[in-house]
């Protein structure tokens, strides 16, 4: 289900739970729009812009999807 983000279009809004630091079990909702995805070593992730207008990249194997 996750690999769905991996997937989704540029520019369309995500809405995803994820851990806190990249590897903590407190997850923090991550709202904002797609920029791209992208294949590194450590495998699929996506870079994603947040409302207050910081950039971030999540791993798409922690995601977590939103309730």
């Amino acid at each position: 289900m996750m690999s769905d983000l991996y997937l989704k279009r540029n520019e369309r809004k995500i809405r995803v739970l994820y851990p806190v630091g990249g590897k903590r079990n407190v997850l923090r909702l991550v709202e904002g729009v797609k920029l791209k995805s992208f294949t590194g070593p450590n495998g699929r992730g996506i870079t994603v812009q947040e409302r207050d207008g910081k950039i971030r990249s999540l791993s798409v194997s922690k995601c977590v999807a939103s309730l």
